[in-house]
């Protein structure tokens, strides 16, 4: 269960990025090609740059979500502004970024394959509960980011349901023309959580090689894009159902 939550993790960043992305009305499919890239991206950065370990692992997912983001504006130029196939796009960005493209290429000329981290993620053992029997390892043990996914659900949860910004965002993917009429500006909607998913996407990236294996290995998520895709579909694009099953995944 404890190692579930540790897989899990990364699934529910990426997942709760492409949820974003589509409930605007994008459906991005290069999610594991800009996974791909923000892991190279985090280790690169943290092993590359000087400075305390908190620092570098600062760095290192700023890094990955900065690449994230980039990807995906490119993405959402392509489909929202240029009005290409999303389908297309997002295939086009996997063999250009994915496991035999960009990313394997960057690592290997970067010589991350011969780079063990020195940087890893440090689990926090909250109100010093951890060595409780059960729950200590399940709740009470974990590094700062399986924390924060858990406050990312509520927080996703919120916005799309209490909050304008996330009304209209839902009216832009259900039904844009309407949300134009209401005077909702459908481009910008898009683009910023298109471009909000992919750092998202970049951060999950990064969680491999800075938390759970400290080394380049290519394809190292291993098909983890695709998987967060489909749970945000048999999630009903709700957050609390995504966090389920990307556990159950994990």
């Amino acid at each position: 269960l404890v190692t579930g939550i540790l897989y899990g993790t990364p699934l529910i960043l990426a997942g709760l990025g492409e949820l974003l992305a589509e409930r605007g009305g994008v459906m991005n499919l290069g999610v594991e090609a800009i996974m791909l890239m923000g892991a190279f991206a985090g280790l690169w950065a943290s092993e590359s740059l000087d400075g305390p370990g908190w620092i570098a692992l600062t760095l290192g997912f700023l890094f990955a979500a900065l690449v994230g983001a980039a990807l995906s504006a490119v993405y959402a130029f392509v489909v929202v502004t240029l009005r290409a196939s999303q389908i297309v796009a997002g295939l086009a960005l996997l063999l250009l970024a994915g496991a035999t493209g960009l990313s394997s290429y960057l690592a290997s000329i970067g010589k991350l394959a011969r780079v063990i981290g020195s940087n890893r993620l440090p689990k926090y053992d909250v109100f010093g509960l951890g060595d409780a029997p059960v729950v200590g390892p399940l709740i009470f043990n974990h590094n700062i980011l399986v924390y924060g996914s858990w406050v990312l659900v509520v927080l996703v949860s919120f916005y799309l349901n209490r909050t304008r910004l996330g009304l209209n965002l839902r009216a832009v993917g259900e039904n844009p023309k309407s949300a134009d009429a209401m005077g909702v500006n459908v481009t910008r909607y898009r683009y910023a959580h298109t471009i909000l998913g992919g750092a998202m996407a970049g951060i999950a990236g990064g969680y491999y090689t800075l938390a759970i294996t400290p080394y380049w290995v290519n394809n190292i998520t291993a098909g983890a894009g695709w998987i967060a895709i489909a749970l945000v579909i048999t999630a009903f694009w709700r957050p609390g159902f995504l966090l389920v099953g990307a556990y159950l995944f994990g």
